[in-house]
């Protein structure tokens, strides 16, 4: 079921990683999620307003307050509730 675009999604992340630079990385042409820790000290908050606005309506961002990197760990219930929402399309 998730394998569809597997080489963007892959693609994607490794150039985040690598530069962080948002204005050239490929588009997704599905629905994506995108899941943030407000207090996150790898990926800074603004990357992740900068990757919604460039993936455009296709993309959710989901932000949680007194997060950080690990959202699923630090705030794993309602970090479920969003994926649950998000995979179920409700």
């Amino acid at each position: 079921m998730f394998a569809d675009r597997r080489d963007e999604r892959v693609e994607l992340v490794n150039h985040l990683i690598a530069s962080r630079k948002v204005s050239d990385l490929p588009v997704i042409h599905q629905k994506t999620l995108i899941i943030w820790g407000e207090h996150d000290q790898i990926f800074p908050l603004e990357l992740g307003n900068r990757l919604k606005r460039h993936l455009g309506d296709g993309a959710e961002l989901v932000l949680f307050k007194d997060a950080g990197h690990a959202v699923h760990l630090e705030k794993s219930n309602a970090f479920n509730k969003q994926l649950k929402k998000f995979l179920l399309g409700s």
